[in-house]
């Protein structure tokens, strides 16, 4: 089976999931358990990859200390999308930061990985379950917070779907080889345009009618920019740890911090184009 049907495969068992999610729940809350469900896996992929193995050579793969840091990762996500990020944020990273740093001076064996341990820790909550978050609040607090959430997922799957064509295509020319050979300038373009064709067909000439063309065509460029940042960056992370994907969770895809690597990026776009700058065309 090619890596495309799998991708397909893969999408047509996850995209009525979402759909569901977005448009028959009013409520936030089924988006939200998803974005635990699925960030989870994620934050938890990352921590595989960046907790190093006891040097004692004993396999210690820091099971108890992942259990912390996902649990405080899910109270993050959970605590901003019930009280707000503005009331929940400053206090959870706070109660994180000490629990993870009390979590990792208990295992007494691994002391001399202990700083890396925290590094890692500190990163993984930061770069997953922070970004995670703003799935749900897009839901949750925007006005037609559903149709904002649906384009801003298809800003990420968009680019990733026109870069991968794009890049077979007409890819010539190496994008960022030392972090990515396989990526291209040419591909990265149609990635940019996948953004604008979903903010334009799917956002303003459909359910986001409030959305004035020029910013749908700003938004598009900068939140397919920026998701191809987060590709990136995970991309970089994978080859300092030396690994070839995240996971094996999603066939076709690998795991679901490969698959969502953009989107972590795209959603802190979207959703503050929406409450800082739309503001500003009316």
């Amino acid at each position: 089976m090619s890596n495309l049907t799998q991708r397909l495969l893969t999408a047509a068992v996850l995209v009525p999931i979402l759909v569901v999610a977005l448009f028959y729940d009013p409520t936030p809350w089924s988006i939200l358990a998803l974005a635990v469900f699925a960030g989870g896996f994620a934050h938890d992929e990352f921590l595989r990859m960046s907790l190093p193995v006891a040097p004692d050579g004993t396999g210690d793969r820091a099971v108890g200390l992942r259990a912390v840091t996902l649990l405080c990762g899910a109270a993050l996500s959970i605590l901003c999308c019930v009280f707000g990020p503005g009331a929940a944020m400053a206090p959870t990273l706070t109660v994180t930061a000490l629990v993870l740093g009390a979590a990792v001076l208990t295992r007494k064996h691994a002391l001399d990985l202990g700083a890396r341990h925290v590094m890692a820790c500190y990163t993984s909550v930061v770069y997953v379950p922070l970004l995670v978050t703003v799935w749900a609040l897009i839901k949750s607090s925007l006005p037609n917070g559903a149709s904002w959430l649906f384009v801003t997922l298809g800003i990420a799957f968009g680019t990733d779907t026109f870069a991968y064509f794009a890049g077979r295509a007409f890819g010539k020319h190496k994008l960022y080889p030392e972090v990515s050979p396989k990526k291209t300038w040419e591909g990265s373009a149609g990635g940019l345009l996948g953004g604008v064709f979903v903010t334009t067909t799917f956002g303003c000439l459909w359910m986001l009618p409030e959305l004035p063309v020029v910013h749908a065509v700003a938004l598009g460029v900068v939140g397919s920019a920026f998701g191809q940042v987060g590709d990136l960056v995970e991309s970089l992370f994978k080859r300092g740890f030396k690994v070839k994907d995240s996971g094996n969770l999603l066939p076709g895809h690998g795991g679901m911090l490969d698959r969502v690597d953009g989107l972590l990026f795209v959603a802190p776009v979207v959703y503050y184009y929406v409450t800082l700058i739309l503001p500003l065309a009316g």
